[in-house]
């Protein structure tokens, strides 16, 4: 403790970069009132965060900090994704959203029910610095979001709301038409999952009339279907666009002072003349232009070679390369009986790329060897179960440095390294292993993956055994749900052991799974010292369904039976057959709130920091 009292200010804060805001709260709360105001200077500049927590944890948290806090706390996320309940719980223990009062950020995450989102952005209207709402993601289904009259009136109603990222909302065109009151200060808006037509979208622009960036899905194949205003402040469009190319101009026309315009089409054929076109005449101010077209051209006649040559010959004006110094790349494979095409402009800005093998590559630039770096991909795919290697991957000097999510099928053959000269930023994998060897790539991409915290096995060769001899020291959730391509295979009492026994379930705090029998779930929750949250399916619970469908809760109320009180126990609202476990593993009465005792949990996160420190400062003397 007294070394800490020795360091400056300055110092203290900057190593609270290193731990997220509700492990600083469990650390420093309450020791004296210097670490106290540190806290709080840290809480205005840095979210908290309440998606990754154990039952025991949030308890301790909402009943000893946050009322501490709460006037001070300027962004905020709250998620269901891996602590199910937990918004319902926060409002049920008094943590309205009103009581935040210098909120600017909220973002709200897998959000299980429609009625509470709701309830949380009618609580956010008389919040005076709420600038930025993100829903990220929605559990619940498109019915109930469509039918909820009042849903987007209540965030067009918030004041001093500029930024709105909807994009988690997964819906149609008839929740955008539900809109009736015009929000006084959007600029930015987000609606990439809810597709509509441009009537749907004139309405929308009538209630959104500040709007100068916004990021849309739009289909309209319909001759009645118009935009009927121009939109003189939108400076930006990210767009998904399937259409006509009348209805494609009938669209971007009305947007005169354009500067930047992203768009993706689906099934959607427009050479490089036509894109020549539109852009002369209806965007002076055009800085940038990001393009990705996916067109089939199964019915054309002539190869596939010659479809690509015509293709980027449209391209190869004097206005792409000399006037603008715009340029294409195509890919493609030759043996696809369907002879899907992809075209994108250079550098590739998307945020996802999807692969597969025996792919040729052309493009429009002077020296092919420039923009193979794909540095805005955080997401990638590849193959399928036909596809297992990455063999023939014909981009040979592609590299992907920065990439979150990877899906891929193992093995792979030596090539895959120079595709991926880096694997420091994954956080996801989703793999699917075809032959023995794999489990050895598995084990290297491990290795290199050091900030790999979720693993979803889609289906694996030989038994189970194998995959729980793996190690990672940084993987937390496992997902095993898809275990086996069919989707049949339940974890059975030996399986379970396996896994419970491994290297990986020892650190495991997250699990999905299937299993033969009810007892094996309290074996998992028993024995996975670190497990805070089980998502499972059970056996014998679809059985008990097909015969007694009435009383579909009956497994909850039996694990409610054996798991400590605390805990949270709820089937998902969009998964009938997927039960939620939320464990609480500690049921000890809690130490008052204005304690200054430092308490156990806190010496360890004390001596946590402490240790960070050290290897910190111990790396800079060396180098």
């Amino acid at each position: 403790m007294a070394q800490l009292e020795s360091l400056a200010n300055e110092l203290l804060l900057d190593f609270f970069e290193f731990f997220t805001t509700a492990h600083l709260l469990q650390a420093f709360v309450g020791l004296n009132s210097r670490f106290n105001q540190l806290l709080y200077h840290h809480i205005r500049t840095h979210p908290l965060d309440l998606q990754s927590l154990s039952k025991q944890n949030f308890d301790i948290i909402s009943k000893q900090y946050l009322p501490l806090i709460i006037g001070h706390i300027t962004s905020f996320r709250i998620s269901s994704d891996e602590s199910p309940g937990l918004p319902e719980l926060l409002l049920s223990r008094g943590f309205t959203l009103d009581r935040f009062i210098c909120l600017q950020s909220l973002s709200l995450h897998s959000i299980d029910y429609v009625d509470t989102l709701n309830k949380i952005i009618y609580q956010c209207r008389h919040l005076p610095c709420l600038t930025h709402l993100n829903i990220i993601k929605s559990n619940d289904r498109e019915r109930r979001i469509n039918n909820s009259v009042d849903f987007l009136n209540n965030i067009w109603s918030l004041s001093t709301l500029t930024h709105c990222n909807l994009s988690g909302l997964y819906a149609d065109e008839a929740l955008l038409l539900n809109i009736s009151i015009v929000s006084p200060r959007i600029e930015y808006l987000s609606i990439q999952n809810i597709p509509c037509t441009l009537n749907c979208l004139s309405h929308l622009l009538k209630f959104t009339p500040r709007l100068r960036q916004l990021c849309t899905t739009i289909y309209s194949y319909l001759l009645n279907d118009h935009l009927e205003c121009i939109v003189p402040l939108l400076k930006s469009i990210k767009l998904v666009f399937g259409g006509t190319f009348n209805s494609l101009n009938n669209l971007l026309r009305y947007m005169p002072n354009l500067s930047h315009l992203t768009i993706t089409t689906v099934q959607v054929y427009f050479d490089g003349k036509t894109w020549e076109q539109l852009i002369s005449a209806y965007f002076p101010q055009l800085k940038v232009f990001q393009l990705k077209m996916e067109v089939e051209f199964r019915e054309v006649n002539i190869t596939i070679e010659d479809v690509i040559d015509r293709l980027l010959a449209s391209f190869q004006t004097s206005f792409w390369l000399e006037e603008r110094q715009w340029y294409v790349r195509c890919h493609w494979n030759p043996s696809d009986p369907y002879k899907w095409v992809t075209l994108y402009t250079l550098p590739y800005c998307f945020d996802g790329f999807d692969y597969s093998n025996k792919s040729c590559t052309k493009s429009t630039c002077s020296d092919e060897g420039n923009y193979w770096s794909y540095d805005c991909v955080k997401l990638f795919g590849h193959g399928t179960a036909e596809n297992t290697l990455l063999d023939n991957f014909s981009l040979l000097r592609a590299r992907f440095r920065n990439i979150c999510h990877l899906q891929v099928n193992i093995p792979f053959d030596d090539r895959f390294w120079s595709r991926f000269p880096s694997l420091n930023y994954l956080t996801s994998l989703h793999v699917s292993i075809y032959k023995h060897s794999g489990f050895g790539q598995l084990q290297t991409v491990f290795d290199q993956a050091t900030c790999l915290y979720s693993l979803k096995l889609q289906s694996f060769f030989g038994p189970i055994s194998e995959l729980f001899q793996l190690t990672s020291k940084s993987i937390r959730r496992i997902d095993l749900m898809e275990a086996s391509l069919d989707q049949s295979m339940y974890f059975n009492e030996g399986d379970c052991f396996i896994l419970i026994n491994s290297t990986l379930a020892n650190q495991c705090e997250v699990l999905s799974i299937r299993v033969k029998h009810r007892k094996n779930v309290l074996d998992l929750i028993q024995r996975m010292s670190n497990l805070r949250l089980l998502m499972f399916e059970c056996e014998d619970d679809k059985e008990f369904f097909r015969r007694f469908s009435s009383v579909k809760n009956e497994l909850v109320r039996w694990l409610q039976s054996y798991t400590p009180s605390p805990s949270i126990i709820t089937r998902h609202p969009a998964q009938q057959f997927l039960i939620r476990v939320w464990i609480n593993r500690e049921t000890n009465k809690m130490p008052p709130s204005h304690s200054y005792i430092l308490k156990s949990k806190q010496k360890t996160k004390l001596s946590q920091f402490l240790t960070a420190f050290r290897q910190y400062f111990d790396s800079i003397l060396t180098e």
